[in-house]
């Protein structure tokens, strides 16, 4: 098996690229429910597969002419419901192998250091499940 190489990698928002994101991140949750008794003849805890969620992370330089960070930033700006987006994380631009999902914005955070480039920073809650492309 091949490994990826992190530069051949994207990330879109509906259909638009997301221009100077440099990371992005997938974090694969599941609830452990805890299942021990009383009668249990063990003093050992027991537990069932819970649910499943997903938090996806993104990272870059905040670029002021990148549709698909301007979609971000107005929907968070506009104080309606953190709109949920089709959200594709590609780490293979050659194969276009990835994930895709939809997801709530939960957090937006650009940055200007003296010393630096301007930061662009977010993450989606996804809703419902991830596929693999």
């Amino acid at each position: 098996m091949a490994i990826n190489k992190g530069w051949n990698g994207h990330i879109t928002i509906g259909a638009a690229e997301m221009a100077q994101i440099n990371n992005w991140e997938i974090s694969f949750n599941g609830d452990a429910l805890e299942k021990t008794s009383f009668t249990s003849i063990v003093k050992d805890r027991t537990f069932d597969p819970g649910l499943r969620s997903h938090t996806v992370t993104f990272s870059g330089y905040a670029e002021d002419t990148d549709t698909a960070q301007d979609a971000l930033t107005d929907l968070m700006a506009s104080g309606t419901a953190n709109a949920v987006a089709a959200i594709h994380l590609i780490y293979d631009r050659a194969t276009t192998k990835g994930w895709q999902g939809s997801g709530i914005i939960t957090n937006l955070t650009e940055g200007t250091p003296v010393d630096g480039l301007a930061t662009f920073n977010g993450s989606f809650q996804v809703t419902g499940g991830l596929s693999t492309e």
